[in-house]
C-alpha cells in the first residue's frame, strides 16, 4: 500500500492518479472531517486525525504500507520532518511531493522573513492595516503579536466550524474575520484588499494551487506592501518529486527491483 499525506488539492490529485495508474491500494491521510470528504475516492482509504511520530509508526505497520508520499502543504514543516522520520524508523522509502513556487518579481515593495514571528514584527511597522493570507494554523502567532496590538488586523480562514473556534477563543474580532475557502481569483483578491483598506499583505508562496500568483498582482496593482514568508525545507536531502509522473515512475522501478531481488 502507498500512503499519501495529503492535505492539499494537488496531493488529492497526486493519490487519485497512483491509484489509477499503478492500481495499488492508496491511503490518503487528512487532518479534518472536511479533507476527508474532499478526499473520498473510489479505491482510496482515508484516514482522519493528527498524527504524531509514534502513530504514523503503528499506521505504517498495520497497513503494511511499502512507501510514504508527503504531499502535505508546502509550510507543514513539522509533519514533513515527523513524517521522514517515521519512514526511516520503520526502513520505508520516503518522497517529498513539492509544488513548484511561483516566481518573485522585482517589486520595490516585496519583503522578505523566514517565519511568521518577522512577519508580524515587520507588518506593524509597514502599516496599520494588515490583510492575512496564512491560514489559521500560524493564526495564533499574529494573534498574540504585540507589534499588531494596535493595528487592524483582516484574516482569510477556511469556513470551518473548527476554525471559527479556534479564531473565537484566540479573540480574534468576527468583524475582521473573511471565512472563505480559496483559491481566489485576481479579482477577489483586488476587491478583497481594496474594501478592507489593506496597506500590508501578508502571505506564502505556496505556488499557482494555493493561488500566490494571484495574490501578488492584485497587492503590486494595489501598491501594498508584500510580506513572503520563506518556505521551510524540512525535506532537504530526501527524494523530491514534483509530478503525480514521477511518483509512479518511482513506485515501478521500486516493484521492478523487488522483483528482480526475488
Amino acid at each position: 500500500m502507498i500512503w499519501v499525506i495529503a492535505g492539499t488539492l494537488d496531493g488529492r490529485r497526486l493519490a487519485v492518479t497512483v491509484r489509477e495508474h499503478t492500481k495499488t491500494p492508496v491511503l490518503v491521510s487528512v487532518v479534518s472531517r472536511y479533507g476527508a470528504e474532499l478526499a473520498a475516492h473510489e479505491g482510496i482509504e482515508v484516514h482522519t486525525g493528527r498524527l504524531d511520530e509514534e502513530a504514523m509508526k503503528a499506521l505504517i505497520r498495520e497497513k503494511n504500507i511499502s512507501l510514504l508520499v508527503d504531499a502535505s502543504h508546502p509550510y507543514a514543516a513539522i509533519v514533513t520532518a515527523t513524517a521522514r522520520s517515521a519512514a526511516a524508523a520503520e526502513g520505508i522509502p520516503f518522497v517529498r511531493f513539492e509544488r513548484a513556487e511561483v516566481p518573485l518579481p522585482a517589486y520595490d515593495k516585496l519583503h522578505h522573513v523566514s517565519n511568521e514571528d518577522e512577519a508580524a514584527a515587520l507588518a506593524g511597522k509597514l502599516g496599520d492595516t494588515i490583510y492575512l493570507t496564512t491560514g489559521s494554523k500560524t493564526m495564533h502567532i499574529f494573534a498574540k503579536a504585540d507589534a499588531l496590538k494596535n493595528k487592524t488586523v483582516w484574516t482569510r480562514v477556511l469556513p470551518t466550524a473548527e476554525v471559527l473556534t479556534m479564531m473565537e477563543e484566540l479573540g480574534v474580532s468576527p468583524k475582521h474575520i473573511i471565512a472563505m475557502q480559496g483559491p481566489f481569483s485576481y479579482d477577489m483578491n483586488r476587491i478583497m484588499f481594496s474594501d478592507t483598506k489593506a496597506e500590508v499583505v501578508v502571505m506564502k508562496n505556496s505556488g499557482l494551487v494555493g493561488g500566490s500568483d494571484t495574490k501578488l498582482k492584485a497587492a503590486m496593482d494595489l501598491g501594498l506592501h508584500i510580506i513572503v514568508i520563506d518556505r521551510p525545507q524540512p525535506a532537504k536531502g530526501a527524494t523530491t518529486i514534483t509530478s503525480a509522473d514521477e511518483c509512479i515512475d518511482l513506485w515501478e522501478d521500486r516493484v521492478n527491483g523487488l522483483c528482480k531481488k526475488s
